[in-house]
């Protein structure tokens, strides 16, 4: 199964050969934030009790940090921060076994949030929400290809994901995400850089190798970017070139 891969600006010290900090989209934070709401026992089966803690702190903070009016309309950050032990149908890019499975193929949901349950008129988990959760929804096969029965009608969401499309976000190599800012960006740099001719910047691809990675490098290291896109010995990079 072919998956879009998602870019993101690496810029690297190349002399100490690390990650300084990543220039990454919606698309890339979305992903990162997602993988807050995976439940531990799909962690562990996707790692192969591989994971220990490590950058996942750093994710949570930074999303408990992130004013919400980065955040799409339709989204509370308590929904991946103090996430019930339900689906949602908004899936990480990860393998297959990421996503949850039922035993039975009729759910429910509530018409405000995409959480979905087994069980009719739950109470939805959303924060703030009163509604049941009794849209019955049919699965044939896996949960991105089900049908809904309920007439109710979805608020907008959006173009979709966690935070909005309005800024490139900056994520350093211990996976703290903060919306772009020339003076966060110069103090990171003077932190960590004393020759900027040392610099490099580089285009670097994320697909389901690469998620898997990350996901196992943000519980047991603090220098995440870098073990997964330095650390490889075959680095397929999409373009390099000098830092400007």
């Amino acid at each position: 199964m072919e998956t879009t891969k998602v870019k993101l600006t690496l810029i690297i010290d190349k002399r100490a050969n690390k990650v300084i900090i990543a220039e990454a989209k919606k698309d890339f934070v979305d992903f990162l934030f997602n993988l807050l709401s995976l439940p531990i026992s799909t962690v562990i089966r996707l790692l192969k009790n591989g994971s220990t803690l490590g950058c996942v702190d750093n994710l949570y903070q930074s999303l408990e940090n992130l004013n919400d009016a980065y955040l799409q309309p339709n989204q509370n950050k308590d929904d991946l921060l103090k996430r019930h032990v339900t689906a949602a149908l908004n899936a990480p890019p990860l393998p297959p076994e990421a996503s949850p499975t039922f035993k039975g193929n009729v759910f429910y949901r509530c018409v405000n949030h995409d959480y979905v349950t087994d069980a009719a008129n739950t109470n939805c988990p959303g924060k703030n929400c009163s509604l049941l959760m009794d849209c019955r929804l049919r699965f044939d096969l896996f949960v991105d290809s089900g049908t809904s029965t309920c007439n109710c009608k979805k608020p907008s969401a959006g173009e979709g994901g966690v935070v909005k499309n309005l800024v490139t976000y900056m994520v350093s190599d211990d996976l703290s995400v903060t919306p772009v800012s020339m003076i966060s960006g110069i103090e990171l740099l003077q932190h960590n850089v004393k020759d900027i001719g040392v610099l490099e910047k580089r285009v670097v691809e994320l697909g389901i190798d690469e998620g898997l990675e990350l996901l196992k490098n943000s519980l047991k290291s603090k220098t995440a970017l870098t073990n997964v896109f330095l650390m490889k010995t075959e680095l397929k990079d999409v373009a390099i070139s000098n830092f400007a």
